[in-house]
């Protein structure tokens, strides 16, 4: 339920998204005094009134909207973070700081921190949330390259390391198969199925060589993220979204003809799985991937 440059899939999370929506109240009584509600007690869930503390400040005009104690209005924070002690003793610092402070006749504004308009957004309200949460680097890649939204789903848990190969199934005590049932030579895990694999490699020299494009192959050690990010570097920035759909595809296949070899006893066949990338790929062109059927066309992609 994470945002999809987190990690996620970009599903709400309703309790979360609930928070958001009642700040939008506090907002509303904060810049919209006349409502006739205004000034009653308003049923805000306590993480909703923290957030939108920190979120908030104050511009102080004639003082009627703006707490004293609790909004921000001295120098963007509240009294409490600037004399820890003020309701004990108030500090000659504090004082000398508000000697500066004069109401005058216009109206108090305040602002929303967290969009440049300074307007309040529930979207921005509910992305906060997850701040300090650790940046999915790929998310680009993945979601906003034009693939079925099945292939997106699994070069996601793929990247995660949440695919079920022989290292997942072993940690969960279930049964695995003892050896890669592509290369028959060493374990299996979803990056060495997408990357290190002998066969993989061999999938991957031969569909990047009939694109000019076989420098840029996986080498044995890496993983299928880290390769495509490098790779991706690369390519013509006008060409990077059609490379993208095809490490998407490429993995998709590889995954596939894994799966096939796995439940179906077919045995690891490389024309087998050519033959299937150049057929989906077609597939894939006639159903909208301008840039993949642009990639095909071009003979010289890669930057000098």
């Amino acid at each position: 339920m994470r945002p999809i440059d987190l990690g996620g899939l970009g599903i709400h999370n309703l309790e979360i998204m609930g928070w958001a929506l009642q700040m939008r109240w506090l907002w509303l009584e904060k810049t919209g005094a006349a409502r006739p509600w205004a000034g009653l007690e308003i049923p805000v869930y306590p993480n909703a009134v923290a957030m939108f503390a920190v979120a908030t400040e104050s511009l102080v005009g004639n003082g009627r909207t703006t707490c004293f104690w609790t909004d921000r209005w001295l120098h963007g924070s509240r009294l409490e973070d600037l004399a820890p002690n003020v309701v004990k003793c108030v500090s000659l610092e504090l004082w000398d700081m508000l000697a500066n402070v004069n109401l005058n006749d216009t109206e108090d504004i305040h602002r929303w921190k967290l969009e440049a308009s300074g307007i309040f957004s529930a979207r921005s309200a509910y992305k906060n949330f997850f701040v300090g949460a650790i940046t999915f680097e790929p998310w680009k890649k993945v979601w906003k390259t034009w693939a079925p939204g099945k292939c997106k789903t699994f070069v996601w848990l793929a990247i995660r390391n949440r695919c079920w190969t022989a290292d997942r199934l072993q940690k969960r005590g279930l049964p695995y198969p003892d050896r890669c049932p592509l290369c028959d030579q060493e374990e299996e895990t979803i990056q060495h199925i997408l990357t290190s694999c002998v066969f993989a490699r061999q999938f991957w020299f031969a569909i990047l060589k009939t694109l000019n494009l076989d420098r840029l192959m996986p080498t044995r050690s890496v993983v299928f993220a880290d390769w495509w990010k490098k790779a991706e570097r690369r390519i013509q920035k006008q060409h990077r979204k059609g490379f993208n759909s095809l490490c998407i595809l490429g993995a998709w296949i590889l995954w596939k003809h894994r799966n096939s070899c796995v439940f179906d006893g077919a045995a690891p066949n490389l024309q087998v799985a050519l033959q299937a990338f150049q057929e989906e790929s077609h597939l894939w062109q006639l159903s909208g991937a301008k840039r993949l059927a642009a990639l095909h066309l071009e003979r010289e992609v890669v930057q000098v």
